[in-house]
């Protein structure tokens, strides 16, 4: 039912975010970013997704769910899913894991090609640590990255990076606080279902472009960004 559920989120100049409940990506128009470069028109995504793994009471739970090209279905992340609501327009998640509640929201900000996501431990009795893996891309929304991988450098910034793929238009990543690590892997074989139902390629490349660990207490909340203004 959560794969089959989904959330988008617009930003007013033709810019957009969107996915399932599950956190899975179905289709090639899933996104974290996707920006009109020159608006309402130069769709592209450029933040594929961000991945969470939380550590509290010496476990550690991944709380994203992605779909690979031969069947496999790793990791479940949708499992720990409590509660998906939606407060106006905005997209909310809470996840329990042992005795704690966090809580995720992604909205953009209007008229900038700007997501948000912000992430609230609203119960716990220990601190927890995020650790939050983020995927980018440069390709148009209709398309899909396979054969030509687009390339990138990164530049570190406070709490976060600056990205500026090749040919194209940076773009930043960055947290409330926290520290960064650079990292620059590509995950390949991406299972996209619901392309393959419209008869159309089914499965993409994602590049896993830097990991955010911070430490988050009860009652805090963070907020991790990307957008296209420098």
């Amino acid at each position: 039912m959560a794969e089959r559920r989904e959330w988008l989120v617009t930003n007013g100049i033709g810019g957009f975010a969107s996915g399932t409940v599950a956190g899975s990506l179905t289709r090639r128009y899933h996104g974290l970013l996707i920006a009109a470069l020159k608006p309402p028109l130069g769709r592209t995504l450029l933040v594929s997704k961000l991945e969470e793994t939380v550590e509290y009471r010496e476990q550690a739970v991944q709380l994203s769910t992605n779909h690979w090209h031969g069947g496999t279905v790793a990791p479940t992340g949708f499992l720990f899913l409590e509660r998906f609501r939606l407060e106006g327009t905005t997209p909310v998640w809470t996840f329990a894991i042992a005795d704690a509640l966090l809580e995720k929201r992604i909205w953009m900000e209007p008229g900038e090609n700007t997501t948000y996501v912000r992430f609230s431990l609203i119960r716990g009795t220990l601190p927890v640590r995020l650790n939050l893996r983020a995927f980018i891309n440069h390709r148009d929304y209709h398309w899909t990255t396979l054969n030509t991988l687009p390339e990138f450098s990164i530049t570190p910034i406070t709490h976060g990076l600056q990205i500026l793929p090749t040919g194209g238009s940076p773009f930043i990543l960055a947290a409330s606080k926290g520290s960064v690590e650079t990292v620059s892997t590509w995950y390949y074989n991406y299972d996209l279902p619901l392309e393959r139902q419209r008869g159309l390629p089914d499965r993409e490349h994602h590049l896993h472009i830097g990991t955010w660990i911070i430490d988050l207490n009860p009652g805090e909340e963070i907020t991790w960004m990307a957008g296209t203004r420098l």
